[in-house]
C-alpha cells in the first residue's frame, strides 16, 4: 500500500528522508519530462532547473499548503525556474568571458544516469540544509560550472577569500552527506 501525498508531505515537514526519498522517487522522472519539453529537449539545462527545483522543494516545503496536488506545486517552482533562466539567460551572455574557462577535476559534470536516484536525492537534501553561501557557491561552482573569478566578482569578495569560503561549503557538504550516508 502506497502514502498519500499529503502523508509524505506531513512526514517529510517533520523531517523525515525516507518520505522525501519515496516522493523523489514517484514524481523524478516525470518532473524531468515536464522540464525537458519546456525547454525544447535541452538536456542540461533541464537537468540543472530539475536540481533547482528539488532543492527549492527542499526549502519551501513548510511553505506548502495542500491547495494543489504535490506535483502540481513541483511544476510550479519548475515553470519559476524556467522562467528565471529565460530572463537571466541574456545577462549570463554579458558576464562570459572571451577566453575559455579551465576547469579543475572537481568541476566536471556528472552525467546524471550515472548517480542513482537516492543518491542525488541525498545530494538535493544536503544542499538544502547548507548554508545559503555555501549553497550559492557549490552550486554556482559545480552545477552552473563558473569559475573562482566570476564567482568572486559576482559575490563582491576576493579570489582568496571566494576560495576559502568554497573549501569551507565543500567541507560542510562532506560533513553532511557522510550524517546522511550513515542514517
Amino acid at each position: 500500500m502506497t502514502q498519500s501525498d499529503n502523508e509524505l508531505v506531513k512526514r517529510i515537514k517533520n523531517g523525515e528522508q525516507s518520505a522525501f526519498k519515496v516522493l523523489y522517487l514517484k514524481y523524478s522522472d516525470l518532473l524531468f519530462a515536464y522540464i525537458l519539453h519546456h525547454l525544447d529537449k535541452d538536456k542540461e539545462v533541464a537537468s540543472d532547473i530539475w536540481q533547482e527545483t528539488w532543492v527549492v522543494f527542499i526549502e519551501k516545503i513548510n511553505d506548502f499548503q495542500h491547495k494543489s496536488s504535490i506535483f502540481t506545486w513541483l511544476c510550479a517552482i519548475a515553470k519559476n525556474k524556467i522562467s528565471d533562466y529565460y530572463m537571466n539567460a541574456k545577462k549570463q551572455e554579458r558576464f562570459k568571458s572571451i577566453e575559455k574557462l579551465h576547469f579543475d577535476i572537481d568541476a566536471e559534470e556528472l552525467e546524471i544516469e550515472l548517480v542513482d536516484l537516492e543518491t542525488q536525492a541525498d545530494v538535493i537534501t544536503v544542499l538544502a540544509n547548507l548554508t545559503d553561501v555555501h549553497r550559492y557557491l557549490l552550486v554556482t561552482k559545480y552545477i552552473e560550472n563558473k569559475g573562482i573569478d566570476e564567482i568572486s566578482f559576482e559575490i563582491g569578495k576576493s579570489y582568496k577569500a571566494t576560495e576559502s569560503i568554497l573549501t569551507r561549503a565543500r567541507e560542510a557538504f562532506r560533513k553532511e552527506f557522510r550524517k546522511i550516508i550513515k542514517s
